[in-house]
C-alpha cells in the first residue's frame, strides 16, 4: 500500500493501569476553558516543550494525530489513560495506526497530510521520548476533548495557529505563514454562506491552513447544515501548509469531496488537475487494499 500507514485498531497494545497524573475524561471536560483559550493553552504547551529550530513536522504531526483520535475512535477520550501509559515505542505504533485507520476512509486527505505523519515510520528513540512527553501534556490540556467536540474544533484553526507560532521562531520568512484571526474569517463568511445548496463548491485559491474553510464549516454546522455534503476545493503553494490543510479537512469533518492542490493558484497554476489525479490514485490504492487486504505492504 504505497504512501499509506498500516491499519490497526486504536487500542492495540494498551495496558490495563491508569496514570495518576491524568484526570478522568469527565473531569477534563468539566474544567475545559472556552475553545479559543483552550487552543491557546495547547499551542503554548507545544511551543514551550518543543525546541526552537527543530523540525516543525513532528510537533505539528503529534498535535494533529491526537486531535484526530476521536475521529478514528469516538471513545478515545475515555481511552486516554490506556494510551498515556504506553512506552514511547508502543505509542509511536498507536499514532501510526491512527493514520492507517483514517486512510481507509479518506485516503487522499491522509496522503495529502503525509508530511505530518511520515516521520512516524521510523522515529529515533529521542524523538519518541519527546513525542511521548508532548502527548502527556496535550492529554492534560484536553486535546482529545477538543477533537471530539465540533463547538471546539470549528471555533479556531488550532493547527494553523500552531504552525504560525512554530514558524515565528525562525521560519516565517521562508514559509510565509500568517494566520488570519478567527473573528475576521467568521465575519467574512457570514455574507456568502447563507443560501448554499448541497454540492456547492467552496473554493479558496490561497488557502493556507484553511482559515476560510473553518469559518464556512462552522457557520454551516451552527445552522444545522452538514459540511460534508459540500465540495471543498483549495490551492496552497507551501507543502507543509497544504499538509495541515489536509489534516484540518479531516478534523473539521468536511467529507469525501475535498481537493487540495499544492500549487500557486495566484500565479496561474491551479494544480487542480494534478490534485484530481492524486485523489483518484489514492482512492484506487485504498480500493485495492479493501479487495485484497492480505496484500498490504
Amino acid at each position: 500500500m504505497s504512501g499509506a500507514p498500516k491499519r490497526s485498531g486504536l487500542s492495540e497494545g494498551t495496558r490495563p493501569r491508569d496514570p495518576t497524573w491524568l484526570p478522568s475524561a469527565h473531569a477534563r471536560r468539566a474544567f475545559l476553558p472556552e475553545p479559543q483559550d483552550q487552543a491557546q493553552r495547547l499551542i503554548s504547551s507545544v511551543t514551550a516543550l518543543w525546541p526552537s529550530g527543530s523540525s516543525l513536522e513532528v510537533p505539528l504531526g503529534t498535535t494533529a494525530t491526537l486531535a484526530l483520535l476521536p475521529l478514528a475512535d469516538p471513545t478515545s477520550p475515555e481511552l486516554a489513560h490506556d494510551v498515556a501509559v504506553l512506552e514511547p515505542s508502543d505509542l509511536m505504533v498507536v499514532l501510526r495506526h491512527l493514520w492507517g485507520h483514517l486512510w481507509l476512509s479518506r485516503p487522499y486527505l491522509v496522503e495529502r497530510a503525509q508530511l505530518l505523519w511520515r516521520w512516524l515510520a521510523d522515529p529515533s528513540p529521542q524523538t519518541a521520548e519527546a513525542v511521548t512527553e508532548l502527548t502527556h501534556h496535550l492529554f492534560r490540556g484536553g486535546i482529545l476533548e477538543f477533537g471530539a467536540d465540533p463547538r471546539r474544533y470549528l471555533a479556531t484553526d488550532l493547527l494553523g495557529r500552531l504552525m504560525q507560532q512554530l514558524n515565528s521562531r525562525g521560519e516565517k520568512s521562508r514559509r510565509g505563514a500568517f494566520h488570519t484571526p478567527d473573528v475576521v474569517t467568521d465575519h467574512m463568511v457570514e455574507y456568502f454562506t447563507d443560501d448554499l445548496a448541497p454540492g456547492t463548491v467552496l473554493g479558496e485559491p490561497a488557502a493556507g491552513s484553511g482559515a476560510i474553510w473553518r469559518a464556512q464549516a462552522r457557520l454551516l454546522h451552527d445552522t444545522s447544515r452538514d459540511p460534508a455534503v459540500y465540495r471543498w476545493i483549495a490551492a496552497e503553494v507551501d507543502p507543509l501548509a497544504a499538509a495541515v490543510l489536509g489534516a484540518n479537512a479531516l478534523l473539521w469533518r468536511l467529507g469525501p469531496d475535498v481537493l487540495i492542490a499544492c500549487a500557486d493558484a495566484l500565479a496561474g497554476d491551479s494544480g487542480l488537475a494534478q490534485a484530481q489525479r492524486e485523489r483518484d490514485s489514492a482512492t484506487a490504492r485504498r480500493d485495492e487494499v479493501r479487495r485484497n487486504p492480505n496484500n498490504i505492504a
